[in-house]
């Protein structure tokens, strides 16, 4: 036995400590999570059980590679490099996501990158990796990958035969036992053997993770083919307003919003209407989800944070709902209707009867690499309002505040500058007030879609899909992350209701309603609630507790955030 072991490692030694090495992320996570400085206990002892399976994983990958391809050396070496590789590019992409957000590539990030689409990867990479200290990091990271596995097939190629028993011996007395007994209880269920195993190697673990996050997305043609077999039972419809109006924005937390009490004028315009009795402002709005495909999934449906039992999809969708009361639905957005895997925006706009994408991103476009201002929506919106039937829904996605910030707005919104910026770096300055102006231009957007609808009776929700951490608390990041890493600002978020003239004259009540529901809790996920209430719709999924505005709403709501309850103060 041992003598097969040493002349295993003769020829693949270097193969399996180098796997060893880039599995490293596996047992490093569980320091950098949350952001601990010293590991307690309990987490070191969660990073030596992950990293000593994965030790075992990695064993039974090379083992097998070495059963299978006995007689085939070149083919084994390509193989072998071809693994390497992928090792080494899940240790450089885990040690950046580690240095950056404090965790590890996982599944809601996988997902992410399936719906997204060429401009948001450039976007993220000029956000967070096209920086000297990342690119000489990850060039240094890189070199040092490389030195090490030249240096190993050198050092195994050319140690002696005891210093290879000795290597042996050790393997037989700290793996082998793992090995057997997992054989030994798993029995003829050989597989949950190899998912234990390998699931802790940095590769397997994202293999893992990738099957899961498509499953969890699902196709296309099953999520349509599912929402039509919805048939959500509409119990009473004395809808009648004419036009309603959902604004979904994109990464604007209320922290940095003048109608919400910020020390910059970037709500002028809002200021002006609130001030006039035209919006009111909800004070204790919360979103359901760090991320927006995360979030989008949530906010337009029944589905509810909490519950993980259920695709968000099998829920009803308030699109298919207000389209059996009688409603012409609209879908304008500037996000982007492309995308490599379950593209929510272009799912959702398929309930619609009209739709309108600022890009389509095709290939060969030329605008794979281009966003336009959210204004490049008022053509269409105005087209839309000139094709008004006598019921509207509209929903308008905006691009809102995401990140890269200063891509947010024309230069004659650029008003803010470090100047204006209480941060502790001058990059921090920089980054914050270019957010701020692209809050700014999101109030000149809001302000002008109100404006189109001041003339007609009409209703406008407005709230982002998530917030946005910018150097909050003194630490050096900006944007969102999961949601065990991220801070309150990225789910603190403003909740907007305009009304018209005409509006307030013909609903008194709901004005009323309103006006009692401002201090109430809230979160985004169950607005769907609100706006049946609001638009005097009820179906059997429709819980007058969980509507913002009802008086019957449930304010003890628990809301969790990061395991833990949420309360604004």
């Amino acid at each position: 036995m041992v003598d097969r072991i040493s002349n295993f490692f003769k020829a693949d030694g270097w193969f399996f400590f180098s796997l060893i090495i880039l599995n490293l992320p596996i047992f490093l996570q569980e320091f950098f999570y949350g952001e601990r400085i010293i590991p307690d206990r309990e987490v070191l002892s969660e990073g030596i059980t992950n990293f000593y399976c994965g030790a075992v994983g990695i064993l039974i990958i090379c083992a097998t590679i070495n059963f299978l391809f006995v007689k085939f050396q070149r083919a084994k070496f390509f193989l072998q490099m071809l693994i390497v590789i992928c090792f080494a590019i899940f240790f450089v992409t885990d040690i950046f996501l580690l240095y950056k957000f404090n965790y590890t590539l996982h599944q809601n990030m996988i997902q992410i990158v399936l719906g997204t689409n060429l401009n948001e990867i450039k976007e993220f990479f000029q956000s967070y990796v096209l920086n000297l200290p990342v690119i000489i990091g990850t060039a240094a990271v890189i070199a040092l990958i490389v030195a090490a596995v030249k240096k190993l097939r050198a050092v195994f190629q050319n140690l002696s035969e005891n210093n290879l028993r000795r290597i042996s011996y050790h393997l037989l007395i700290v793996l082998l036992p793992a090995v057997i007994a997992s054989v030994y209880f798993v029995g003829k269920f050989i597989l949950l053997l190899v998912q234990f195993s390998l699931q802790n190697t940095i590769l397997g673990r994202n293999v893992f993770n990738t099957y899961a996050a498509v499953k969890n997305i699902g196709s296309e043609s099953e999520i349509l083919a599912e929402m039509d077999r919805q048939d959500e039972k509409i119990i009473s419809d004395n809808s009648k307003i004419p036009y309603v109006v959902f604004i979904l924005g994109e990464a604007t937390t209320r922290n940095h919003m003048q109608v919400y009490g910020y020390n910059l004028e970037t709500n002028p315009l809002l200021m002006e209407r609130y001030k006039r009795g035209e919006i009111f402002k909800f004070n204790d709005v919360i979103a359901c989800a760090n991320y927006t495909m995360t979030a989008m999934e949530r906010i337009f449906n029944f589905s509810e944070k909490d519950e993980d039992e259920e695709k968000w999809y099998t829920a009803p969708n308030i699109f298919d709902i207000v389209r059996r009361a009688g409603y012409h639905t609209f879908w304008i957005s500037n996000q982007t209707s492309a995308g490599w895997w379950g593209n929510i925006d272009r799912i959702y706009s398929k309930r619609c009867d009209e739709k309108f994408f600022a890009e389509s991103r095709q290939m060969g476009t030329g605008s794979l690499f281009s966003r336009k201002f959210d204004s490049v929506l008022f053509p269409a919106l105005d087209d839309f309002i000139l094709k008004a039937h006598e019921k509207n829904f509209y929903v308008i996605h905006l691009y809102g505040t995401h990140a890269k910030y200063n891509e947010r707005y024309p230069a004659d919104f650029a008003k803010f500058t470090d100047a204006d910026e209480d941060k502790p770096t001058a990059e921090a300055k920089k980054i914050t007030a270019e957010y701020d102006n692209a809050v700014l231009y999101n109030d000149f957007i809001l302000d002008e879609i109100f404006k189109r609808f001041e003339d007609k009776t009409a209703l406008i929700i407005y709230i982002p899909d998530h917030g946005e951490e910018v150097f909050e608390n003194g630490r050096e990041f900006s944007g969102h992350s999961m949601e065990e890493i991220g801070n309150r600002s990225m789910i603190e978020i403003p909740m907007l209701v305009w009304t018209s003239k005409s509006f307030r004259e013909l609903y008194p009540e709901k004005i009323t309603a309103l006006e009692k529901a401002l201090d109430n809790p809230y979160r985004t996920d169950l607005i769907i609630h609100t706006i049946l209430d609001l638009t005097d719709i009820r179906t059997e999924s429709f819980n007058p507790a969980k509507s913002i505005v009802n008086e019957k709403f449930d304010t003890t709501f628990e809301r969790i955030y990061n395991g833990k309850p949420y309360t604004k103060n």
